[in-house]
């Protein structure tokens, strides 16, 4: 029997004691295996979905799957379609995903009028379609059946599919923060298992399942953090010549983290939406000829150099409009031209930025586009509920939502959505205050320390890295570069490195030989030749 992974350092298990993790949840982090997520069939309606499914395939009819363009979205796509061509004629298999500029976020009515003219009389979305009440209605006046799978926020009211598998409708379902991804492998798994079909042959595609869950910032807790655990493993070995494809292009030579993913592979996963047609990231994930899938590669690089661009130019704008509302709640930034692809990218770095909700609004026309970020203890789905007598349509949840609204009237909604704001937030949760955890002193970082904290990965949302306190580090050296800058300080025995992008005045006055106490995190890839690599959140002179 393998031994159980344990925790000795003392420093570690104090700072998890801090966060509340009892040996229970502590063992389970260290030792639980892909056997222990959950049974599929504990969700709602899955048993329904699943037998709808190998009755349309006995009939031979052609299935319409619909995704989302985000990475989430792709990934899901990319998992049914090749699970469902292990089992069923892959030309009856039927991919769709909405254009983001064209039909906008969620179940579209464009996919509806395809499966018609196929005689397909099954859809099954994935990660959307929970608010898409009109459009199941137009797909059930069309005698088509729709199976919705998806993990954004349900509305009071939810659309009349044949079958809805949501964790958050699901009473006997214990993990409630699945990502698309995610429940769209329990689908699969399910429809295995209904067929007697062998699970373990989807353990291959956990690295679509990881690349999902953590693009989509999907919390590293239990059912999760087992999934993206594997999925890592899985990503590493990949045979799919997509991931090879992409992990060529991208420069990849190391071992993937969540930080690869989250920065690196999703970017270039999203850039195909963000500024052209999701199709090819799809086809990335799908196709299986080495020399197509490298083109397409090279064509998401392109796209994500320009998103990039795009990107900065709306960042440079925005600053402009930022002085002037610097005491709102709520930072609620518009103007023509912005490129509506890439205002979720700026959104979520403004939002970072200066500790406040977020929404950046690409004016279109008679119709804006707006992309919001938020931050802890303000819902932004639910303030755009409330709101929603101002907005055509929105969907999202707690953390990140988007919606369209008439142009003219993007003023009143920003008075009333920081009204919303000033009555749910205090103005203490708007401080962006670097608390650390732990002190520690050079004695302490020895390799018992290394070994346990490694175990401690994957890191990511609901499983952060530890904010440590080290003083009196000395600067060793200072690079700088055209929006970076990349520090070395040292204990005397450990080298620390860091880069800080878009660095404020106080971190361009350092200068070599300062000593300085610093609060900082760990990277995920945190142990170099040289020392460590870490993010540097804070220093005091």
């Amino acid at each position: 029997m393998k031994k159980l992974e344990t925790i000795q350092n003392e420093i570690i298990l104090e700072v998890l004691k801090k966060r509340g993790i009892n040996e229970n949840y502590l063992e389970f982090m260290l030792n639980a295996k892909i056997e222990d997520i959950e049974d599929p069939f504990n969700l709602e309606n899955i048993e329904l979905a699943v037998d709808l499914i190998i009755k349309n395939m006995k009939e031979g009819k052609p299935i319409l799957i619909h995704g989302d363009y985000d990475a989430d979205g792709i990934t899901s796509l990319a998992l049914l379609y090749r699970a469902l061509e292990k089992i069923y004629d892959k030309n009856k298999i039927i991919p769709y995903i909405p254009n983001r500029f064209k039909e906008g976020y969620g179940f579209s009515e464009n996919s509806i009028k395809i499966a018609k003219e196929l005689n397909s009389k099954l859809i099954i979305t994935v990660d959307c379609g929970i608010t898409g009440i009109s459009e199941v209605k137009k797909a059930i006046d069309e005698n088509i059946n729709v199976i919705i799978t998806d993990h954004h926020e349900p509305l009071d009211i939810l659309p009349n599919a044949s079958a809805i598998i949501h964790p958050k409708i699901s009473p006997r379902y214990n993990f409630k923060q699945l990502t698309g991804v995610g429940v769209t492998f329990k689908l699969i798994m399910a429809l295995f298992k209904k067929l007697n079909i062998n699970t373990r042959k989807l353990l291959w595609d956990l690295d679509l399942v990881s690349l999902g869950t953590i693009a989509d910032m999907g919390e590293l807790t239990y059912e999760n953090r087992i999934l993206v655990k594997y999925g890592l493993i899985v990503l590493e070995k990949s045979k799919k010549a997509g991931i090879k494809a992409i992990k060529y292009i991208s420069g990849i030579k190391e071992k993937i983290s969540p930080w690869h993913i989250s920065f690196i592979i999703a970017p270039r996963i999203n850039a195909a939406g963000r500024m052209s047609d999701p199709i090819y990231s799809f086809k990335l994930l799908t196709l299986k000829n080495g020399k197509e899938v490298l083109e397409i590669s090279k064509i998401l690089n392109e796209l994500n150099k320009k998103r990039q661009y795009e990107e900065r130019k709306i960042i440079e704008s925005v600053s402009m409009q930022i002085r002037d509302k610097l005491d709102n709640y709520v930072l609620v930034l518009s103007d023509w031209g912005w490129h509506e692809g890439v205002i979720g990218i700026v959104a979520s770095k403004i939002c970072e930025k200066f500790n406040k909700p977020t929404i950046i609004i690409s004016k279109l026309g008679e119709f804006s586009k707006g992309s919001c970020r938020s931050i802890e203890g303000f819902h932004i789905q639910k303030a755009l509920m409330e709101l929603s007598y101002l907005l055509e349509e929105f969907g999202g949840h707690s953390m990140a939502a988007g919606f369209t609204i008439k142009t003219e009237n993007i003023e009143l909604f920003e008075r009333e959505i920081e009204r919303i704001a000033r009555r749910e937030l205090k103005d203490y949760q708007l401080k962006k205050i670097f608390n650390y955890e732990v002190e520690i002193k050079p004695a302490d970082i020895n390799k018992q320390f290394i070994i346990d904290y490694a175990k401690l990965s994957p890191f990511g949302i609901g499983n952060e890295h530890f904010t440590f306190l080290h003083r009196n580090l000395k600067i060793i050296s200072i690079e700088k570069y055209k929006r970076s800058l990349e520090i070395v300080f040292s204990n005397g025995k450990i080298k620390f490195k860091t880069k800080v992008f878009q660095p404020e005045k106080g971190w361009l006055e350092l200068k070599v030989g300062d000593i300085v106490d610093l609060i900082f995190k760990f990277t995920d890839n945190f142990i170099s030749k040289e020392g460590f690599n870490i993010k540097a959140l804070k220093f005091i002179k």
